[in-house]
């Protein structure tokens, strides 16, 4: 299986440099030798930036690599500080139970622990929790009760902060106008864990790998964090649950998701990518044509440089024209959030739908607005 597709070699996607290509290397979990002129504190930025010091640290140490105090320092209050967020998720698992409240967390330290089997090597900077909508307003008064204060986030999750903990609180897990996720399935195909002694719900594994693809592609697969989760939950398959995951994407509506995710790790991890999988997706030979050109535009744009959000690679997917279009007037109607902010103001809620628009500019400016809602097609 070759590292990159061959479009991608061709242009050139992936010139990393030194302490890049050698990031990538630590991650991929292959023998590597380390230079000599190895520009740590360049090493440093790179892991912090994309969300992986405690992983390329942890594999450092395990090839018995001579490291920096800085290096080792700053790996180790990485850890420290998902530690910390570890014995609070602990906690409000805890408390949730006692409360009767189911809870199923997202990303932080559970994820972690189901793709890492280390609660403390994927940094994470707050705590996710997924609740049932019926359960939305008492799992609410909990957390104000043991002291965090909240704000409103957007019309599915709020966030609460005490002490310097972050978490969010949601009954979706994404923005319904893109990636529609059936959340009753979703809750019923889940099954119980224990983090740390309490419990907890973790999805399906399927529903897992969705997730994750849907999450990447929200935020362009900017960080390798998000990129080495998709792999990490794929190279977990065995050969019939290939065949089961796409069968259950396909019934979702979720294929194109799952088909770049697959594309992006085998852009850079592709030893994590199962074969069993590529010869079920060598099956949808125009959708994975689909994917494999909007990985091509996502990485061609360069990392950094990805303005687009999922909206657009919704429209970039093979959808039908009304889907598109209906994709494009869902961003015109007002919100929730929309009509709060009319009733602070002492706006008429009749005036949003003319004041939407106006919003929207407001919030991401006319290009990027632009972009969003008529991006180029692939």
């Amino acid at each position: 299986m070759s590292n990159v597709t061959p479009d991608l070699r061709q242009q050139g996607a992936f010139e990393f440099g030194d302490e890049a290509a050698l990031l990538i290397r630590c991650l991929r979990g292959l023998p590597l030798f380390v230079p000599p002129d190895t520009d740590w504190l360049a090493l440093l930025g790179i892991a912090e930036e994309n969300g992986v010091l405690a992983l390329v640290h942890q594999s450092l140490l395990e090839m018995g690599t001579e490291m920096p105090e800085f290096f080792m320092a700053t790996a180790r209050k990485s850890k420290s500080s998902a530690e910390r967020l570890a014995a609070e998720l602990e906690a409000l698992l805890q408390s949730f139970a006692e409360g009767g409240i189911d809870v199923l967390p997202l990303k932080g330290p559970a994820l972690a622990q189901v793709l890492y089997d280390n609660a403390i090597v994927r940094t994470c900077k707050d705590l996710d929790l997924f609740v049932r909508r019926n359960d939305y307003s008492r799992a609410e008064a909990l957390l104000l009760d043991l002291g965090f204060t909240g704000g409103v986030i957007n019309d599915s999750e709020r966030r609460f902060c005490r002490d310097g903990i972050l978490v969010e609180l949601h009954f979706d897990i994404t923005s319904p106008h893109i990636f529609q996720f059936d959340l009753d399935g979703i809750w019923s195909r889940s099954h119980r864990e224990n983090f740390r002694g309490q419990p907890m719900h973790v999805m399906f594994h399927d529903d897992l790998v969705l997730f994750l693809c849907s999450h990447g592609l929200s935020h362009g697969f900017s960080r390798l964090i998000w990129i080495l989760d998709v792999a990490r939950s794929l190279g977990r398959l065995g050969p019939d649950g290939c065949r089961q995951l796409m069968q259950h994407a396909q019934r979702e509506g979720l294929e194109a998701w799952l088909l770049i995710g697959c594309e992006v790790v085998r852009a850079i991890f592709p030893q994590q990518l199962p074969e069993a999988l590529d010869a079920v997706i060598a099956e949808s030979p125009k959708a994975t044509k689909r994917a494999r050109r909007a990985t091509e535009r996502l990485f061609a744009e360069g990392v950094a440089g990805v303005t687009r959000t999922y909206g657009s690679g919704y429209l970039e997917s093979g959808h039908s024209t009304i889907k598109r279009w209906r994709y494009r007037l869902s961003y015109l109607a007002p919100t929730a959030e929309d009509y709060r902010w009319a009733e602070r103001h002492g706006i008429s809620h009749r005036l949003m739908p003319i004041l939407r628009p106006f919003r929207l500019l407001q919030k991401y400016g006319p290009s990027r607005a632009w972009r969003i809602i008529f991006p180029s097609r692939i």
